[in-house]
């Protein structure tokens, strides 16, 4: 087996069960390494628009590889330089709260994060946003025994209050 078809393999083994930060092709991020207490992570910054901006942190030890496109404009996983294994550890460290670099990460599916937004709203907009409440089935929906609030009071949807 050459050592170019080994690298292209343990590649697809790094990527198997990740998502991408930012998550759609050809978007990338200002990634940036920081220590947060004892741990360092990875904190990816998305621009969407001059109104929204998105960052995320993880956990260096649960991002598996990360992207450098040689070009913003026409991103192509062909053409960069990948980080992977050891070399992320490396190069992690070497720019740990130093300048951000742009590219993509690859961070495992249920890795915890910290999720920021920053969002131009309207003051009428912004009175009617809500982040998630403990109670909502995006925080509990693992709870089979019914509990959370409409384990208490019924599921409105069915009409049993």
């Amino acid at each position: 087996m050459s050592k170019d078809a080994s690298k292209e393999q343990l590649r697809l083994m790094y990527l198997s069960g990740t998502v991408s930060i930012p998550p759609r092709l050809p978007d990338v991020a200002e990634i940036a390494f920081r220590s947060l207490g004892k741990k360092d992570v990875v904190v990816a910054t998305q621009k969407i628009s001059p109104k929204l901006i998105i960052k995320r942190t993880f956990f260096l030890s649960d991002v598996t590889a990360i992207f450098l496109p040689t070009s913003f404009d026409a991103v192509d996983l062909t053409d960069g330089e990948w980080l992977e294994g050891k070399t992320l550890v490396v190069r992690a460290d070497a720019n740990l709260d130093k300048e951000a670099v742009k590219g993509i990460v690859y961070v495992r599916e249920n890795a915890q994060s910290i999720l920021e937004l920053q969002a131009g709203l309207t003051a009428a907009e912004s009175a009617e946003y809500y982040p998630p409440l403990p109670e909502d089935r995006s925080v509990n929906h693992y709870d089979m025994d019914g509990g959370g609030l409409y384990g208490r009071l019924g599921n409105p949807g069915c009409g049993y209050y």
